[in-house]
């Protein structure tokens, strides 16, 4: 199978949407479980057994072109001192169309990267998800234009 480019991938935060501008790459969340310990002294050959503990939903990041003052520069540094849980979405090109990570997040992260005399400004967004993350057809619009 020939490999899919990325371009098109979006994000939305809060209700309703805002999408934020000027996005270069989106990581979804990756879900992990927890494994809880149960070796007892009787396990056998002295090795350690697990069961199976709570998902945790992950975190995910989006990278933007960083400009100082902007519209989606104030409302990213809002959303992480709101310490609020907020819904988002990311949008991202699929097989066919595109497909949406749907849940809840808070935002944990806004770290400007260096601001170099040859390069653009960067920034990354970073989400701690909070509860289950639901991946489904996407749905390619917002309710609000980009700031």
């Amino acid at each position: 199978m020939a490999g899919k480019h990325g371009f098109g991938a979006r994000f939305f935060l809060k209700t309703p949407e805002v999408e934020v501008s000027d996005v270069m790459s989106v990581t979804p969340p990756s879900p992990t479980v927890e494994t809880i310990d149960t070796t007892t002294h009787g396990s056998a050959a002295a090795v350690r057994e697990f069961i199976a503990g709570l998902i945790d939903s992950g975190e995910g990041s989006v990278r933007i072109n960083w400009i100082p003052g902007s519209a989606a520069d104030i409302a990213l540094t809002a959303a992480l001192l709101a310490r609020a849980v907020e819904p988002f979405r990311m949008n991202v090109p699929a097989e066919s169309d595109t497909r949406d990570f749907i849940g809840n997040c808070v935002v944990t992260g806004y770290q400007k990267d260096d601001v170099v005399i040859d390069d653009k400004m960067t920034a990354v967004l970073t989400i701690k998800a909070s509860g289950l993350i639901t991946e489904v057809a996407g749905t390619a619009t917002g309710d609000t234009p980009a700031p």
